[in-house]
């Protein structure tokens, strides 16, 4: 079955998604927009928003969707959030998300005020056999909680860790093999990688398991102070949509393809320049590019 286009909602997307309910074929949510988080120190944690549930109930019955989480922050050390998993996994309960996708992140740290500290940005990585010994435990107990596969997504480098045991590849590769874990591929990142260290996107794709791949993101980007952001400033840039074309056919389980911009872009985007961006993503989900590789799965380029 060929890969659906959706939006990654937002509240400027309203009177769109009610007036177009066909321009996408699902609608990717983050659940945290819809509940108040009052901090573990409070008996009830997870309040939910009423306006903001009334139009997530509104949503679910007419389109599919599918969850994005923000909060769990996976991979920071100081922390686990097993409450935050109970709470992602009640919703699925009542919702029924088509999957759900986190970030491969740490953005929560320990300091000496609170434990639980958010950075206000994705912490970079070590790619080594402690982080992936740890990964591989909570990833295990987050899916059990869910009952559902949980997708992965990489992130920007914004300052790389040097002398790791291994690459990012191949900390993924691990990361999936060892618990059945998906990814959520998004090009957009690698685009900044590319830009701001010049990180080959080809190479790592080439690197990559795209058997495992279940969703890819695309978005657009803007510069500040002479760096390039994943600010999800609208539309998406060529780069991306060759990316794209090159890499899809080759994701043989690849559900969805999520278009990402920030809301207080949207005045510059527009409802159509939106229509535009979905109709550019099933042309190119249409007209891929022939694969570059030699196997339409990479991982035939993975050491034995």
């Amino acid at each position: 079955m060929a890969a659906r286009v959706g939006v990654l909602f937002n509240g400027s997307l309203v009177d769109l998604v009610r007036a177009r309910p066909d321009a996408a074929d699902f609608l990717s949510v983050i659940p945290e927009r819809f509940w108040q988080d009052l901090g573990r120190d409070r008996g009830e944690r997870f309040v939910p928003l009423p306006d903001e549930v009334a139009l997530l109930d509104e949503l679910a019955s007419h389109h599919r969707l599918v969850a994005h989480g923000v909060g769990l922050s996976i991979a920071s050390g100081s922390t686990f959030d097993i409450d935050h998993v109970k709470q992602l996994a009640k919703w699925h309960r009542r919702y029924r998300f088509g999957w759900i996708s986190e970030h491969l992140s740490a953005v929560r740290v320990q300091t000496e005020v609170t434990a639980d500290h958010h950075a206000g940005l994705a912490l970079p990585l070590p790619w080594d056999h402690d982080l992936l010994e740890m990964l591989c435990e909570r990833v295990g107990r987050v899916q059990d909680m869910l009952g559902t596969r949980l997708l992965l997504e990489n992130g920007v480098v914004h300052t790389p860790v040097p002398d790791c045991d291994m690459s990012e590849e191949d900390f993924v590769n691990a990361l999936v093999r060892r618990t059945g874990c998906g990814l959520l591929l998004d090009l957009h990142n690698l685009h900044v990688n590319a830009v701001n260290l010049g990180i080959g996107p080809d190479l790592y794709i080439d690197r990559l398991d795209l058997d495992a791949v279940g969703e890819m993101h695309v978005a657009g980007g803007n510069r500040l102070f002479g760096a390039y952001l994943d600010s999800h400033a609208g539309a998406c840039p060529a780069e991306v949509w060759r990316l794209l074309r090159r890499t899809a056919p080759r994701c043989r389980n690849l559900a969805g393809v999520t278009f990402e911009f920030h809301e207080s872009y949207f005045p510059g985007l527009g409802e159509a320049g939106v229509l535009k961006e979905l109709d550019r993503m099933r042309a190119a989900l249409a007209r891929p590019e022939a694969p570059s590789c030699r196997s339409p799965n990479s991982s035939a380029l993975l050491p034995t």
